[in-house]
């Protein structure tokens, strides 16, 4: 079943009211509800505005409300006079309708224009928003890069320290289980021990210089386990600086302790004879 298309005209004929009445009806609503409604045809040589079922539907919907019925009681003496100025107004219409298709194409044209102002506005805007993102991005990896360079140079000194502090006190030992060797010796010549104490002497010392041996190998496992620990707080990029240099410290000071293991404390050599 095709559609059945009214003018402006025929509608207001239908209902009883005037043309113009019906206009500025529609007008109303049309601002009031930013609709779009009636379609240019043309029809005997001339371009008229036409309405469909839906939109005829919806016209009467708005004249059948009260203030629609009175304002049409209100405006039946000026629909009378008006419809014996149709002709007239016809033409005045015409022109009207005219001006009026000139006045939408001006607003078109500067509504595209105005859209194209605001598409170029918002790509400036997005292209300044991804500059400031980037910008951000490399001054966040360059701070990380420090952070994690800082982090690297303290534990390398901290690692070189430990392996001089390991170092001075190996000497230390070594120089001292030394020494006592030399002192042993001497009073060998100078008293002629018996073979037997003697031997009982050195095999003590050599105790001694194996359990400070014993002790360097620990304090060696204790710093490779050390050195292993930092490797994985190196692989899992512990982004904190502040944490890292607690970690590092308290590594360092397990290192320490561990290092500083109380060595028990060589006999004089006088007293193997008590």
């Amino acid at each position: 079943m095709s559609e059945e298309l009214k003018t402006i005209k025929e509608l207001a004929d239908e209902l009883g009211i005037s043309k113009k009445y019906l206009q500025n009806k529609i007008s109303y609503e049309k601002k009031k509800q930013n609709l779009s409604i009636g379609n240019w045809k043309k029809i005997s040589v001339k371009n008229t505005i036409v309405l469909s079922d839906k939109e005829q539907t919806l016209i009467k919907s708005w004249l059948n409300s009260l203030e629609d019925k009175q304002e049409d009681k209100a405006d039946s003496l000026e629909d009378k006079q008006e419809d014996k100025a149709d002709g007239l107004e016809d033409k005045q219409e015409d022109k009207a309708d005219s001006l009026e298709d000139k006045q939408e194409d001006k607003a078109d044209s500067l509504e595209d224009k105005q859209e194209d102002k605001a598409d170029g506005l918002e790509d400036k805007q997005e292209d300044k928003a991804d500059g400031l993102e980037d910008k951000q991005e490399d001054k966040a990896d360059s701070l990380e890069d420090k952070q994690e360079d800082k982090a690297d140079s303290l534990e390398d000194n901290q690692e070189d320290k430990a392996d001089g502090l390991e170092d001075k006190q190996e000497d230390k030992e070594k120089s001292y289980l030394k020494e006592r060797i030399s002192v042993l010796e001497k009073f060998l010549d100078k008293e002629q021990t018996s073979n037997s104490e003697l031997k009982k002497i050195i095999q003590q010392t050599q105790n001694l210089l194996d359990q400070q041996q014993r002790l360097a190998l620990q304090d060696k496992k204790l710093l490779e386990e050390y050195k292993a620990e930092n490797d994985s707080l190196k692989a899992l990029k512990i982004p904190s600086e502040d944490t890292k240099e607690e970690q590092t410290d308290k590594q360092s000071q397990e290192v320490n302790n561990g290092s500083e293991q109380p060595i028990e404390a060589p006999r004089k050599w006088y007293q193997f004879w008590k």
